[in-house]
């Protein structure tokens, strides 16, 4: 009987996983190739961005010179919600770190999904 309920669970879990990854929709790459270009064009942002999970999650570079670096990411959420994309978060991360000690050192994030 439990080897019936572990084999019912697993079962439930794949096709739950399934469900969810057919589900999920994906920026289009243009857009995210027009967004990535509007973040580049402003002095701030001096790298191109890396996603994460899906598109959902986006990283962008920026010299550290704040402790907190929320602005910046707040900054990318409303040039994103320029093309369209509201269901994002930005995390910001040390460029310089980056490129000389490959350590990705998060220093500000936001959420751009809108306040209701």
């Amino acid at each position: 009987m439990k080897r019936k309920i572990i084999i019912l669970l697993i079962a439930a879990s794949v096709g739950v996983t399934v469900y969810i990854n057919n589900v999920k929709t994906l920026l289009d790459p243009e857009v995210r190739s027009q967004l990535e270009s509007a973040l580049l064009e402003q002095p701030e942002f001096p790298a191109r961005p890396v996603w994460w999970e899906d598109d959902s999650v986006m990283a962008i570079g920026v010299v550290n010179k704040d402790e907190n670096h929320d602005a910046e990411a707040k900054k990318a959420c409303q040039i994103a919600a320029r093309f369209g994309i509201t269901d994002l978060k930005v995390e910001v991360y040390d460029i310089l770190k980056i490129q000389q000690f490959e350590e990705w050192m998060l220093i500000g994030k936001s959420s751009c999904k809108p306040k209701q």
